[in-house]
């Protein structure tokens, strides 16, 4: 009788329990930019003309990006067990955290569950929305930008060898390595960097979700060398229409998955 009844209070615990898996969660606090730059814009150069005279020359020009925005930076935080009043039962603080940092425009949260990586005909659709004509084949179009395997400017450029990213979870969900859309960010020596790695995912509604592979994930012991030579965990882009007259400012809602 006693058996019985230890067996039963086994079954009903496991009745009355549900199974919860760590999802993205929002920042604890306000994101409050440090800084905000530019490309900067150089005065014109001076070439004689003279009467009777043809001349041929050369030049060359880095002009500003109409369809991304930029962002990088450190991040620390910690894994915690606690219950639903934000009272913390034991923590493990990461100084070096590994994970993914993940930015939509929608103010309605992802539903992580459903999250895949995001599709050609997705990411054609985000074109649309930001503006670009891909009949013009313009070079920094999301559908160029973000390629399985990595885009082919890079690939011509630096090789395929880092144009790759590692599997990773998703709340429950595996995305599997080298399998979805990703653009590789810049180091000091502007070559594709083995540590900032970003990846296109969409949770099957229009808007995909920009997902940024934390550097330590990667490897934990490096130091990131970023883009302006200085160490980062994040380098990533998001899409921000700014073509013609359009500047409107488009609002970003962050994420984070500490593992």
């Amino acid at each position: 009788m006693r058996n019985k009844l230890v067996l039963l209070a086994v079954l009903a615990l496991l009745t009355i329990s549900t199974v919860v898996f760590a999802l993205p969660s929002g920042p604890t606090g306000p994101i409050v930019p440090i800084k905000s730059e530019r490309w900067p814009t150089w005065s014109g150069q001076v070439v004689d003309a003279i009467a009777g005279n043809v001349t041929e020359f050369n030049t060359n020009t880095s002009t500003i990006t109409r369809t991304w925005q930029g962002y990088f930076g450190n991040i620390t935080g910690t894994i915690t067990l606690g219950d639903a009043s934000n009272k913390t039962l034991y923590d493990w603080s990461q100084s070096s955290p590994q994970g993914q940092i993940y930015a939509v425009r929608n103010a309605a949260t992802p539903t992580w569950s459903s999250v895949v990586c995001a599709s050609q005909a997705q990411l054609q659709a985000e074109d649309v929305a930001l503006g670009v004509n891909e009949s013009h084949n313009e070079v920094d179009a999301v559908n160029v930008t973000f390629v399985v395997g990595g885009a082919p400017d890079q690939i011509a450029r630096f090789g395929s060898s880092q144009l790759t990213y590692p599997a990773f979870w998703v709340g429950s969900t595996q995305i599997n390595a080298n399998a979805c859309p990703v653009a590789v960010m810049y180091n000091s020596t502007h070559q594709p960097s083995p540590y900032f790695k970003e990846v296109m995912l969409s949770d099957g509604s229009a808007n995909l979700i920009y997902t940024g592979i934390i550097a330590h994930t990667l490897n934990p012991y490096a130091e990131s060398d970023g883009f302006d030579a200085r160490t980062h965990d994040f380098e990533m882009i998001v899409g921000e229409n700014g073509h013609g007259t359009d500047t409107a400012v488009s609002q970003y809602y962050f994420y984070l998955e500490l593992q």
